[in-house]
C-alpha cells in the first residue's frame, strides 16, 4: 500500500539567529568597554605624557598587540616625534622626525594628509617603509590612525605585531575611534598646559616688575602684592596680603580711596597721578600712580589694579631744579639791570662825542667810535633778550591784547629792518589777500615777534635776494603770519631745535653768524602766551619759510589749530 504524502508547509521557520545576535551584541558591548577605558586613561590626568604612555599601554592591552608607538605634532621641527614607545629601541627611530610635508612618502604623511587609518599586513613587502628600522626589529604587521581633535590631526598612533596579522575591520575602527579619544584628551592637556606657560609668564612679568603691582577686590582688600610693592612699601608679601589698601594712606586721606574707585568707575583708567603714600614705618614717600578697573566674566568692575612707582627722587630734583631755576632767573634779571646802567652812559658818552660836543674827530677817532657804539647796542641786545626770557619764564609778562589791523604793524616791523636789508640789496614784500586782517593780540610783543623774524631772515638771506612777509585768515578762530627768505634752510634734523634757548643751526663753509641763540625762543614763548603756535618748514638750499598763529578774535575756548 502506498504511503501517504507528507503535505508541505506553508509556515517559514520563526526561529531568531539568536548566536549571531548574541555575538554582535557582545561584541559591541566589548567595544564600547574599550572605547570607555580608553576615554577614562585619557582624560584622568592633563599630564600630556602619563596621557600618552597610559593610552598606549591600555590600546596595546585591549587589542592584544606587543609593539606600538604615538607620535604627536612638532610644529617647530616641522614633522611628528615619538612621545610615547612600546616594543622598539632603535636610537634611530626613537630620534627620528617623521615629516608631514615631503617629498618621501612615509605612513606619517599619508595618515597626515588623508586623516584615515593606514594600515599594512607585511610591512617588508611594502615600499613606503623604506626605513626598515621596525623591520629590523622584528615587525611584520602594523596599523597606524590618526590622532584628532576638531577635524585636526595632532599625531597617529601605531600599533604592530612581529607576527603575520591580517587585521579586522573592527581592529581599524577601535583604533580610530582610541585616536579621536586622544585627540581630544590631547588638545584639552596642550591648552592646560599652554594656560600654565602664559600664567606663569604674566607671574614672572608681574613680579619682577620695576613698579609696584597691587591688585584689590571692591572693599580695597589687597589680593596680589609683587616684590616691587615689598621693596617701595616695606611690607612683605604675607603682611599685606589680605590688608585693606588702606594702610599706605597718610592721615588725613582715608577718602581717597573711595575717591579713587568712583573716578575708575566712571572714566575707566587713571593715569599719571602724583600721590603721597605711606610706607611701614611710617615714613611718607611720593607715588606716581595709575589705577585700571578689574572685570569679572560678566564685564563687572570686581576690583582694581593699582600701578605704583616711587618718585620721592624725581620729585625732590624736580623741587631743586625750580629753585636752581628761579636762582638764575634773579640772577640773570639782577646782572641785566646792573650792566644796562654803564652801557646807557657809554652810550650816550660815544653819542656825544660822534655829535662833536667834545669838539672835532679825525676819521680814526670816528672809526673806532663807530665800532664801540656798534658793540654797545650788540650788548644792549643781548641783555634786553635775557630780561625778556627772564621775565617770560617768571611769568612776569602781561599781554595787552586789542584788535591789530596786521598790514599797518607789519609795514612798521619791516621798515624798522629795511636799511640793513639794503646793505645787502634784499628786498622787502608784504603779501595779502585781505589788507583788512585783523588779530586780538598785544601789539608791542607782535612787532617784537615779526620784527624778530624779518631780522633773522636777512641775515640768512642771500644778497639781491628777496623776503616775503605774508598774512592770511587760518580758518575762523585764527590768523596766520609767515616770513620767507631764500637763505640756506635748515637740515631736517634741526629744524625741531631751532626755538630752542641759546640754539644756533651750524652754517656748513659759513661763518659763524653773530646771535644769541635767544631769538626764536622768545618768539615762541610770546606767539603761545597769545594761545598760538610757531613752526618752521625749510628745504636745503631753497630757504626756510617761519610761520605762526594768532586769535582772530577775543577768544573764550579756541582750540589749537590744526598742523
Amino acid at each position: 500500500m502506498p504511503r501517504p504524502k507528507r503535505q508541505a508547509s506553508n509556515k517559514k521557520s520563526l526561529a531568531p539567529p539568536v548566536t549571531v545576535t548574541k555575538q554582535r551584541l557582545l561584541t559591541r558591548t566589548r567595544d564600547l568597554e574599550a572605547l570607555l577605558a580608553i576615554a577614562q586613561t585619557a582624560t584622568q590626568s592633563l599630564d600630556i605624557e602619563k596621557i600618552l604612555n597610559d593610552t598606549l599601554d591600555k590600546s596595546l592591552e585591549i587589542l592584544g598587540f606587543d609593539v606600538g608607538f604615538i607620535r604627536v605634532l612638532d610644529l617647530a621641527k616641522m614633522g611628528m616625534v615619538v612621545r610615547a614607545v612600546r616594543g622598539l629601541r632603535s636610537p634611530e627611530f626613537l630620534a627620528g622626525i617623521a615629516p608631514v610635508h615631503s617629498d618621501r612618502l612615509n605612513v606619517t604623511r599619508i595618515v597626515f594628509e588623508s586623516k584615515e587609518p593606514y594600515v599594512c599586513a607585511d610591512i617588508r613587502k611594502n615600499p613606503i617603509y623604506k626605513n626598515r628600522s621596525m623591520e629590523r626589529e622584528g615587525v611584520i604587521s602594523t596599523a597606524a590612525a590618526p590622532v584628532m581633535s576638531k577635524s585636526r590631526v595632532l599625531g597617529i598612533i601605531v600599533l604592530g605585531s612581529r607576527k603575520h596579522h591580517r587585521f579586522a575591520q573592527s581592529e581599524i575602527n577601535l583604533l580610530t575611534a582610541f585616536g579621536s579619544q586622544l585627540g581630544a584628551a590631547l588638545e584639552n592637556a596642550q591648552l592646560y598646559e599652554q594656560v600654565n606657560k602664559s600664567k606663569a609668564y604674566i607671574e614672572n612679568l608681574v613680579e619682577n616688575a620695576g613698579d609696584a603691582i597691587i591688585s584689590t577686590d571692591m572693599e580695597h582688600r589687597i589680593l596680589t602684592w609683587n616684590r616691587a610693592a615689598e621693596v617701595i612699601f616695606g611690607y612683605a608679601k604675607e603682611e599685606a596680603i589680605g590688608q585693606s589698601l588702606a594702610i599706605l594712606l597718610p592721615s588725613g586721606q582715608l577718602k581717597e580711596l573711595v575717591e579713587l574707585a568712583e573716578k575708575v568707575q566712571i572714566a575707566g583708567v587713571l593715569h599719571n597721578l602724583e600721590v603721597r603714600r605711606k610706607r611701614k614705618g611710617n615714613s611718607v614717600i611720593d607715588v606716581g600712580l595709575a589705577v585700571s578697573p578689574i572685570f569679572d566674566q560678566d564685564q563687572t568692575i570686581a576690583g582694581f589694579l593699582h600701578l605704583a612707582k616711587d618718585i620721592t627722587e624725581k620729585k625732590r630734583f624736580e623741587k631743586r631744579l625750580k629753585e636752581l631755576d628761579k636762582m638764575k632767573s634773579d640772577f640773570v634779571s639782577n646782572v641785566s639791570h646792573e650792566l644796562r646802567t654803564p652801557l646807557t652812559a657809554i652810550k650816550g658818552s660815544v653819542d656825544n662825542m660822534l655829535d662833536g660836543i667834545i669838539g672835532p674827530l679825525n676819521e680814526k677817532q670816528v672809526r673806532y667810535l663807530v665800532r664801540i657804539k656798534s658793540n654797545v647796542d650788540r650788548l644792549a641786545r643781548l641783555i634786553n633778550d635775557l630780561l625778556d626770557l627772564s621775565r617770560i619764564e617768571a611769568g612776569k609778562i602781561d599781554l595787552n591784547p586789542t584788535y591789530l589791523p596786521l598790514l599797518s604793524l607789519i609795514q612798521e616791523a619791516a621798515e624798522s629792518i629795511r636799511p640793513i636789508a639794503a646793505e645787502k640789496l634784499i628786498s622787502i614784500e608784504t603779501v595779502y589777500p585781505d589788507a583788512g586782517v585783523k588779530a586780538w593780540a598785544d601789539r608791542d610783543k607782535v612787532i617784537q615777534v615779526v620784527t624778530n623774524l624779518i631780522g633773522n631772515a636777512v641775515k640768512f638771506a642771500p644778497a639781491h635776494s628777496e623776503v616775503t612777509v605774508r598774512f592770511e585768515p587760518d580758518g575762523d578762530e585764527w590768523v596766520r603770519i609767515s616770513i620767507a627768505d631764500m637763505g640756506p634752510g635748515i637740515p631736517p634734523g634741526e629744524a625741531d631745535n631751532v626755538f630752542d634757548k641759546f640754539y644756533q643751526v651750524a652754517q656748513v663753509n659759513r661763518q659763524k653768524v653773530r646771535g644769541t641763540g635767544l631769538g626764536l625762543a622768545i618768539c615762541k614763548a610770546l606767539v603761545e602766551m597769545h594761545g598760538g603756535k610757531i613752526w618752521v618748514e625749510s628745504d636745503v638750499g631753497h630757504g626756510s619759510s617761519f610761520s605762526f598763529t594768532l586769535p582772530a578774535r577775543q577768544p573764550f575756548k579756541l582750540k589749537a589749530p590744526s598742523d
